[in-house]
């Protein structure tokens, strides 16, 4: 072949540039870049980070100065107003100078404890007009000009609260005084600011001061105290020694948008960052009061100016030393490859013995590398290459069309192989991996490298058994005596995660080494396992506490009894209900209580045995089941709970609240009870317990209790009765939102019973014995009167809303109900379109086919139906597919710990598009603040009820 003309060499050298320089120099600027970019996007990160929660941050030391405030003035507000509730404070209003007489002494009294227990400064007493009668005070408070507060409190009837900030900043708090009807005067409750001050210190870790304008004049003691700058001066103030200097450094008040802003501030090489916040106008001042919280960021910006610097003398440091090794590494097996290139050509033009004298392959070598590998294949290829040369034109054509079809079987295989979502993998007889797809590598963390050396069960989890199955499968496949097999085990990845796999083993043909390789195809089915063990686990237990739920509890118990009774050995159980945990809930919030009860099962928890089985019955009630315990263990254990819950100190709680529980105890072995009346006789034994103050336990004897059960049976249905025919009963109406449109859809209506002396009494005390009693279907008629009739009231004036109603799974099988829902919908032809019912999970469930067939009957009328507490019965999405119902209502458990809760979470989140999937609304009670309500539209909940979007009342608003 003819030689291809070259250029001069000169001309070559002077261009040339070795490629070990070129690929220093680009990867040294590649390098640099990077750890360039790699270093900017690590301190924009930080930054991001940062601001992202130091805005959290400030976010929430505003709330909690604002918060703290308001509970500072709500307490007062509620203290002013038990002082003027007193009796006595009104009776000696209308009296003469010995009723003022009677009343200095009277708060002469009072005045001691306020003082120097709650921390009253300022009480004064006014009468209907005119002056105060009397004052009390431990501060020279300037002239009090609060009167005209003082008289819109008397006016008004209603209490009110203000700060008040001059010398000093004090909150004031004033309520009416009533008696017989009439108001008789005001009692003003002052408190110093002080209190805020120091409780934000210690509860935040930030620092919290009180400015107030500067007034003319003023000089003295204060001068330390001036901000001349800002025209105002420091009532109090946290950590004033290093925090005054620094606010005497600020020149300017920044605005005050919605009455509060920050600025940022460097004093003493610190940054701190300083939030303004306004209070209540002080009367003439020409600047409101403020709140300024003073944080110091000079740790976390430190923090992050040295993260960056770190890591770019780290990188920098690493590239350099990777950039000398790799020049030491490549410089002599460079200079053989360029021997061995410059002899390539060579093989081009035919020239194959020149060739191979010019490669030259090293004769004396410890190990064979790479390139002694390219010196050998370019000698063999220069005799193949001879050999090749003389066939090469007869086997052109037949060459070109096999490496076509071998290209695309290969494409086809390796796409196949890349894309599919399976582990397939291949291994040899002993076990050592052969091949391992895409899929295989990003499920088990195993890079091809990693995998060199090791064996199919190097990657399953240590277990004899199951490792003994496969093996011997394997064994029999590798033999011949079986062709496939299918096994499930665990996969173990790299980062230690663990996947259940169910792996399908059959042998591969065709091998040309005749070595044999066995084909392992696996399925991942470790999500759908743990969905099915997640949904187990809240069929069984109570999703706040992790107890066993009633259900479960139960179905043990039964267990117990049956043990017992054939091994006449005895068992107790112990009831639980908490003493004053209405209180909780309604002083402190259901998040409180919720917290509550996890405390208390802990606790409780702690004290049994772990044979014993613990579970949450109900609201606040617990039960115990005690296997193998005598009367006196049964004590002894209900004893040691009470006193371990007494040393609870639950920081929501009051400090004289001390949690207890009232315990009711039953011992059983031979007894001939069921499960119903063993529970029924516990909850006798604790109502009696309760019934003496709480904080103890009682004993279930046989015949005991029984009558006074029967006494509050008769009681309550003669309550019933009486409201039956007194109208006595009262339907409360409750909005529900619709969260995309953010207004009330329709109302829940409410049953409500109004007592003798008028207060109102909730259903949870006589639903079970209207329901027990049969009376629940007479309520139920009542309710939907009084519902259609509101709903006839308010399309009068065109008002139109969906009323939900309740109905007992009593009801639903009355055959007389239907009808009667007939002729009341006969009222209005509108009536059926705004009416929804509601039947509960369980009641719903109880009597599928009967259920189902009434649900179909009201509907073809036109009403709606909605399935309510989905969730704490039997929780199948089955019935909310087979169930003819609108509206699905989930439980208030799973959505008032729903933020907290990664649980109810996915349980709400499931349920939402199961419903929507079905073509269902979803409805979630129980909510209770913003987030939840943010989340739930997240998860494409329809609508939200709870106390968050309104309270039931007894009118529409």
């Amino acid at each position: 072949m003819p030689e291809s003309p070259s250029l001069p060499k000169a001309h070559s050298r002077s261009r040339f540039l070795s490629l070990k320089w070129k690929v220093l120099l680009t990867l040294g600027g590649v390098m640099l870049s990077v750890n360039g970019a790699l270093s900017w996007l690590h301190f924009h990160d930080l930054t991001s980070r940062f601001e992202l929660q130091r805005t959290a941050t400030r976010e929430r030391l505003i709330a909690e100065a604002f918060a703290l405030r308001s509970d500072f003035g709500l307490r007062l507000q509620a203290l002013a107003g038990m002082l003027a509730a007193l009796d006595s404070v009104g009776v000696s209003l209308f009296q003469t100078t010995a009723g003022n007489a009677l009343l200095r002494q009277h708060f002469d009294s009072y005045w001691p404890v306020l003082q120097l227990d709650l921390g009253i400064d300022w009480l004064q007493v006014y009468p209907r007009a005119g002056p105060p009668l009397v004052t009390w005070s431990t501060v020279a408070l300037d002239e009090f000009t609060e009167e005209a507060r003082v008289r819109d409190v008397v006016v008004q009837e209603r209490a009110m609260r203000w700060t008040r900030c001059r010398v000093v900043c004090t909150q004031f708090a004033a309520a009416p005084i009533l008696s017989a009807g009439r108001v008789a005067g005001a009692v003003v409750l002052g408190s110093s600011l002080a209190d805020v001050v120091v409780s934000f210190n210690r509860l935040s870790g930030a620092d919290l001061g009180v400015l107030i304008a500067k007034e003319s004049g003023t000089t003295g003691s204060a001068d330390g105290k001036l901000l001349p700058r800002l025209g105002y001066q420091v009532l109090g103030l946290s950590g004033a020694e290093r925090n005054l200097p620094l606010l005497q450094e600020l020149t300017a008040l920044p605005e005050l948008p919605g009455g509060v802003a920050w600025v940022l501030l460097s004093h003493a090489d610190r940054q701190f960052e300083l939030s303004f916040l306004a209070l209540d106008a002080t009367d003439g001042a020409a600047a409101p009061a403020l709140l300024v919280v003073i944080d110091d960021l000079t740790q976390p910006l430190e923090d992050i100016r040295k993260s960056v610097w770190s890591r770019l003398q780290g990188e920098l440091l690493a590239s350099l030393v990777s950039l000398l090794l790799l020049a030491l590494l490549v410089h002599a097996p460079l200079q053989r490859m360029t021997r061995a290139v410059r002899a390539i050509p060579l093989l081009g033009r035919s020239a194959f013995a020149e060739a191979r004298t010019r490669i030259a392959p090293r004769v004396r070598r410890l190990v064979d590398d790479e390139i002694d590998g390219l010196d050998e294949a370019a000698t063999a290829l220069s005799y193949r290459l001879e050999t090749l040369e003389r066939d090469v034109a007869a086997h052109s054509a037949e060459m070109q069309g096999m490496l076509q079809r071998i290209s695309v079987e290969r494409d086809f295989s390796q796409g196949l192989l890349d894309t599919a979502q399976v582990i397939i993998l291949t291994q040899y007889a002993d076990g050592r991996i052969l091949t391992l797809n895409r899929y295989g590598h990003l499920l088990s963390g195993w890079s091809t490298a990693e995998l060199i050396g090791k064996r199919f069960g190097d990657l399953l989890r240590p277990d004899e058994s199951a490792g003994a199955e496969t093996r011997h499968a394997l064994e029999e496949i590798v033999a011949g005596d079986r062709q496939h097999t299918q096994l499930e085990s665990i996969l173990v990845g790299a980062n230690g995660e663990s996947y259940e796999i169910t792996w399908n083993h059959s042998r591969l043909p065709g091998r040309i080494d005749d070595a044999v390789v066995i084909l392992s195809v696996g399925i991942d089915h470790t999500e759908r396992k743990r969905a099915e063990s997640h949904v187990s686990y809240l069929a069984e237990h109570d999703p706040l506490t992790g107890l066993v739920n009633r259900q479960h509890f139960q179905h043990e118990l039964d267990k117990a009894l049956l043990s017992a009774r054939r091994l006449a050995r005895d068992g107790a159980l112990l009831y639980l209900d908490l003493d004053g945990f209405k209180y909780v809930n309604d002083l402190s919030g259901h998040q409180a209580g919720d917290a509550l009860l996890r405390t208390v099962a802990d606790e409780v928890a702690n004290v049994a045995r772990s044979s014993d089985l613990l579970g949450r019955l109900g609201g606040d009630e617990l039960g115990v089941l005690l296997h193998e315990c005598d009367r006196d263990g049964a004590v002894q254990v209900a004893e040691k709970i009470n006193k371990r819950l007494a040393e609870i100190r639950f920081p929501e709680l009051a400090a004289s609240h001390r949690v207890s529980a009232s315990i009711g105890i039953v011992v059983f072995s031979e007894a001939t009870m069921d499960v119903k009346q063993l529970l029924a006789n516990a909850d006798i034994a604790m109502y009696q317990a309760k019934s003496r103050g709480g904080a103890g336990w009682h004993i279930y004897s046989e015949g005991e209790g029984v009558q006074e059960k029967m006494q509050s049976r008769l009681h309550w249905e003669e309550m019933i009765n009486r409201s039956l025919l007194d109208e006595g009963l009262l339907v409360y109406y409750q909005p529900i939102l619709d969260i995309r449109a953010r207004q009330v859809s329709h109302y829940e209506a409410l049953v409500r019973m109004r007592s003798a002396d008028g207060s109102i009494i909730p259903p949870g005390l006589f639903m079970e014995v209207a329901e027990d009693s049969g009376l629940i279907r007479e309520i139920d008629r009542r309710v939907i009167h009084q519902v259609f009739g509101k709903m006839l009231a308010l399309f009068a004036i065109g008002r139109s809303y969906k009323f939900s109603i309740n109905l007992s799974g009593v009801s639903i099988n009355d055959a007389r109900l239907l009808s009667f829902i007939r002729d009341e919908l006969s009222r209005s032809p509108l009536l059926p379109s705004h009416v929804v019912f509601e039947i509960t999970e369980t009641a719903a469930v109880s009597d599928f086919s009967a259920a189902r067939t009434f649900m179909n009957a009201v509907r073809e009328l036109g009403c709606a139906f909605s399935l309510d507490d989905f969730g704490v019965g039997f929780s199948s999405f089955n019935y909310v597919k087979q169930l003819p119902v609108d509206y699905v209502k989930i439980d208030g458990s799973f959505v008032r710990t729903l933020v907290d809760s990664p649980d109810d979470q996915v349980f709400v989140r499931a349920l939402a598009e199961v419903a929507r999937g079905f073509g269902k609304k979803t409805v979630a009670e129980f909510v209770e603040d913003e987030r939840a309500l943010k989340m739930l539209r997240s998860f494409g909940v329809d609508y939200a009820q709870g106390y968050f979007i309104g309270k039931p009342a007894p009118d529409i608003a």
